[in-house]
């Protein structure tokens, strides 16, 4: 099976430098000729997918419906596909949020511990979500597809550590329109034998990789 993670193309709220979490963005201009340029690079590739979901999110779905213009799978929405929930923080730039509730601001800087904001996804929320989509993609498809998924650059650190299968989330700032390709043997994936620790079986193929971006 090939399994591609996408972030999405730049919001207006990523330009206006916005905690987005659930609020609901649009793409930017600059976003839109991102998204353009790697439905550009996907088709040089002749890369042909079998099966596409995205976040229902606008900036998600936006980048989806650009990319896969020349796709022939249907593109699904899929609400576990959705970026995590900041709570209260949603919309607002750092300055607005230190300006709201700066009590909540002090005691999230302390510790980065989601739990203090009101309304948001706790980490365990997070890791568990990420672990339904790997798990669903895995049930559902078999080692013949190929199988593309947008979404946010928050949750997909959480489903990269679930795929790894991980203890823990290792944080990388995950650049607009990246890919995150991995090729493994979906018919050894529940095996627990000399196959789990042969690396020929389990592949990353791109990681981050928005070098489209800079041709």
């Amino acid at each position: 099976m090939r399994l591609l993670f996408v972030r999405h193309a730049e919001s207006e709220g990523n330009s206006e430098r916005r905690l987005q979490g659930h609020a609901d963005f649009r793409l930017s201009e600059k976003g839109r000729r991102q998204a353009a340029a790697l439905r550009d690079r996907l088709g040089r590739e002749g890369f042909a997918p079998t099966h596409a979901y995205t976040s229902p999110l606008l900036r998600s779905a936006e980048t989806a419906r650009i990319v896969a213009a020349d796709w022939e799978p249907e593109i699904v929405p899929w609400d576990d596909l959705k970026e995590t929930g900041i709570g209260i923080f949603s919309g607002l730039t750092w300055a607005e949020i230190e300006s709201a509730h700066p009590e909540i601001a002090r005691r999230f800087l302390a510790g980065s511990d989601w739990d203090v904001v009101e309304g948001a996804e706790s980490f365990g929320q997070r890791r568990a979500r990420a672990r339904r989509v790997v798990d669903a993609v895995i049930e559902r498809h078999s080692d013949e597809d190929v199988v593309v998924l947008f979404t946010h650059g928050g949750i997909l650190q959480h489903m990269v550590a679930a795929l790894l299968d991980t203890d823990r989330v290792w944080g990388t700032s995950v650049e607009n329109t990246a890919l995150f390709e991995f090729v493994f043997d979906r018919g050894r994936w529940a095996q627990d034998d000399w196959g789990r620790h042969n690396p020929r079986m389990w592949r990353i193929a791109r990681f981050n990789d928005a070098s489209h971006l800079r041709s």
